[in-house]
């Protein structure tokens, strides 16, 4: 016996009915009635559920065909349990949801690997990992995306085609050719998408990125993706590989997005958007290539910070680091066929060795800064456009370092301050005091690296000018005046200790601000005694500070043994020094 083609055909309209409500009707529901065209759907699925549950036992009482025909009821009820399941989770009855989806997958476990069977097995797999996954089990969500893998990878070699439930609904002459092996595939990338999720959930970051490129690189090949989405998962991933110092993979996925977005860019207005639909896209489109611009600016800032950690400082962990990615295998994170060489051209994946190295990194960075402030204006996104003017900030700081004319570099360290202190004009602290607190912290070392350059052009000077002393000081103060700014900001409402709630990174930082407040007024020059004797008791003060806190919080002041030595000596040198300015004071 076979099942009857109108039998079949009744099925396939009651299943079509159920799958157009979720897909088409559902868009329409009320924000009062979110879930009524997938209940009416549950409802219709339910009814079919029955009716192949009941033709089932029919046909294994007849005990005919060999059992194809209960293979094949078998293998339709194991469909329906899944969207059943889908639908449930969805709307948020997840054990019911996750009950059917087990019920499925018990159905078509001895046929998995079978073309009628795989779809339903992979899907259903895939729909019980996200379940677990939002109830954060990864470690079994994990188990459970292996399994559809697995599964997908086992039903290739067979060599056979998969068939999706549509082609069960008809005779073998109906069966749509490519629909099934097309859905596989399209599951497999959706499966791919959800094990870089839970990879990185579970704190294995390099098994992350390798399924995040791979659903990208399937993305491109099935050509199933949005541009937009892809080109921000692209650029999002780059991030990963700036961070291993992987920068021929960082720029190869940063140019693949800017290449998608450019494609994009030429097709995405159509004749039949209404002026409100175009702008809004257009809208969209500069938002996402302004962080695609951002993200580039990481790079090139990742770059020179890089550089600048390899020349400074020759370091047997990050040189072997270095040598193991060039093991790498050159094609394991591209993208194959994608002409992206006139993106990946225009900058370097190589460290930077002098300034002019550095000088082409620095002029491509502010391009892609310019570019993502011409979106992100600080009326209508303040602290978007505070992390871009920010990232300005730290370019100045990069490229100084580069830089071998220490006017020069006092120049950029100025410009660095500068971006520091156009920020705290434009921000209110009561807001915005986490923004403000860093650019208190990093204008009062951007002055303290000025300092550092005047005070080493003076001791080459035989005869300081006045004008070089009045620098001096002024370069001080404005350094006081940052951090003095950057410690209050911490002190609890009597102004004597840090505030309890303070994370031990702020600490730390805090310590710093007491340590470089100490330095700055000992290095202040000026021939009147009182002055001598004030800026000596505000050096002692914040030494002394510096100290007392270190000893009390030892934990934060592990990373700051050099300076508590360098403190030590100056607590115990300070007093001294006090009491001679206090003799050749006027009696």
């Amino acid at each position: 016996m076979v099942i009857a083609k109108e039998i079949l055909t009744e099925y396939k309209e009651v299943y079509e009915k159920a799958i157009k409500y979720v897909n088409e009707e559902s868009k329409n529901d009320p924000p009062t009635d979110p879930f009524r065209s997938h209940y009416v759907a549950r409802d219709l699925l339910l009814e079919l559920k029955e009716t192949l549950k009941n033709a089932l036992s029919s046909v294994i009482a007849e005990e005919a065909d060999n059992g194809q025909d209960d293979f094949t009821y078998t293998v339709l009820q194991a469909f329906i349990y899944r969207e059943l399941g889908r639908i449930y989770v969805y709307t948020e009855e997840i054990s019911t949801g996750e009950r059917l989806l087990q019920d499925s997958l018990e159905l078509v476990e001895a046929h998995k690997i079978k073309p009628e069977a795989i779809i339903c097995y992979v899907g259903a797999l895939n729909e019980m990992g996200i379940v677990q996954a939002n109830r954060t089990d990864y470690k079994e969500a994990l188990e459970t995306l292996n399994k559809s893998e697995q599964a997908y990878k086992q039903f290739l070699e067979t060599g056979a085609k998969a068939l999706c439930i549509t082609d069960l609904f008809g005779t073998p002459d109906e069966i749509e050719q490519g629909k099934g092996p097309k859905e596989l595939e399209s599951l497999y990338t959706l499966c791919t998408y959800y094990l870089a999720q839970v990879y990185g959930h579970l704190g294995e970051l390099e098994m992350s990125a390798e399924y995040c490129h791979l659903t990208l690189r399937r993305q491109l090949d099935l050509k199933s993706f949005e541009p937009i989405d892809f080109a921000l998962n692209a650029a999002t991933l780059s991030q990963y590989f700036i961070c291993k110092n992987m920068f021929k993979e960082a720029r190869h996925h940063l140019a693949a997005a800017t290449h998608i977005l450019a494609e994009f860019e030429a097709v995405m207005l159509t004749p039949e958007m209404t002026e409100q639909q175009r702008a809004d896209m257009k809208d969209t489109f500069k938002h996402r290539y302004a962080d695609v611009a951002r993200c580039w600016a990481k790079y090139g800032l990742a770059l020179l910070c890089a550089s600048k950690e390899r020349l400074f400082n020759d370091d047997d962990d990050k040189v072997t680091e270095d040598v193991k990615r060039l093991t790498l295998d050159p094609n394991k994170y591209r993208f194959q066929g994608l002409k992206i060489d006139l993106y990946e051209n225009r900058i370097t994946a190589d460290y930077c060795l002098t300034f002019d190295d550095a000088k082409l990194v620095y002029h491509y960075v502010i391009d892609w800064l310019d570019q993502a402030k011409e979106y992100y204006k600080p009326d209508i996104e303040a602290t978007e456009y505070a992390k871009i003017i920010k990232d300005y900030a730290e370019l100045y700081q990069h490229i100084a370092f580069f830089e071998e004319d220490p006017n020069n570099q006092a120049k950029m360290q100025k410009r660095r301050a500068k971006y520091y202190e156009d920020l705290l004009e434009l921000l209110n602290p009561v807001f915005y005091m986490g923004i403000c607190r860093e650019c208190w912290y990093g204008a009062g070392l951007s002055y303290c690296a000025i300092l550092d350059i005047k005070l080493d052009v003076m001791k080459e000077r035989r005869t300081p000018q006045p004008q070089d002393l009045q620098k001096i000081n002024q370069t001080c103060q404005k350094a006081i005046k940052h951090f003095g700014e950057f410690v209050k900001s911490y002190m609890d409402k009597n102004g004597e200790t840090i505030k309890p709630n303070t994370d031990a990174e702020e600490q730390r930082k805090v310590l710093y601000a007491y340590f470089h407040l100490g330095r700055l007024h000992f290095k202040m020059i000026t021939p009147d005694l009182n002055l001598q004797l004030e800026n000596m008791n505000n050096s002692l003060k914040y030494y002394k500070l510096f100290t007392d806190e270190c000893a009390a919080r030892t934990e934060v002041a592990e990373t700051l043994q050099a300076e508590v030595g360098v403190c030590r000596e100056m607590v115990n040198l300070l007093p001294l020094k006090i009491a001679n300015i206090k003799k050749r004071l006027p009696k």
